[in-house]
């Protein structure tokens, strides 16, 4: 499947919250974590997680915390 590259900072997102998970024993990062990480504003993050989440590269449960989880279409994603 051809994948169209994401924006630089999208794939910084994508590789922080990657790392997170593996570093953290599958316990994904808080929102303010990868703000944190990435050294960028909240709002702007919900933004490159809402075009990760639709390329199915994460996936999250809105309201809860610590849920973001790679997603099938994901380069690093676990095998199913």
């Amino acid at each position: 499947m051809h994948r169209q590259p994401l924006h630089p900072l999208t794939q910084k997102i994508y590789e922080y919250i990657r790392d997170y998970i593996q570093e953290h024993e599958n316990l994904s990062p808080t929102l303010r974590e990868i703000a944190e990480g990435c050294h960028m504003h909240h709002t702007s993050l919900l933004r490159h997680l809402d075009k990760l989440e639709a390329k199915e590269w994460i996936i999250r449960e809105i309201g809860r915390a610590r849920t973001i989880r790679l997603g099938r279409n994901a380069p690093d994603a676990p095998p199913r």
